[in-house]
């Protein structure tokens, strides 16, 4: 195999890496939320976080994996704005636990 075709599959491999780590994180930040789990924000959902943002940061820099990236970035990115806002308004409701 030549040099490019592997690092053709190389961003695109990491480009659906992104994806699917930022549905992962989605889904365990839904199913903690509809059980009532307390979430422990600092180790499942921060780790899967910075891997999202992460791999599709590296994804973006091949042209034929840069869609992939892109997605992996936005689900990344508005998974930490999510968690951002419903930090801010947890402890608007109840600022001492």
């Amino acid at each position: 195999m030549e040099l490019g075709t592997i690092k053709q599959r190389i961003f695109m491999w990491s480009g659906w890496l992104s994806i699917v780590t930022g549905l992962i994180s989605f889904a365990v930040l839904n199913i903690f939320l509809f059980w009532g789990y307390n979430l422990p924000i600092t180790n499942n959902v921060s780790f899967w976080f910075l891997i999202t943002v992460i791999l599709g940061i590296v994804s973006t820099i091949n042209k034929n994996s840069r869609s992939l990236g892109l997605w992996g970035l936005g689900l990344g990115l508005y998974l930490g704005l999510f968690v951002a806002v419903m930090f801010i308004i947890g402890w608007t409701i109840h600022p001492f636990p």
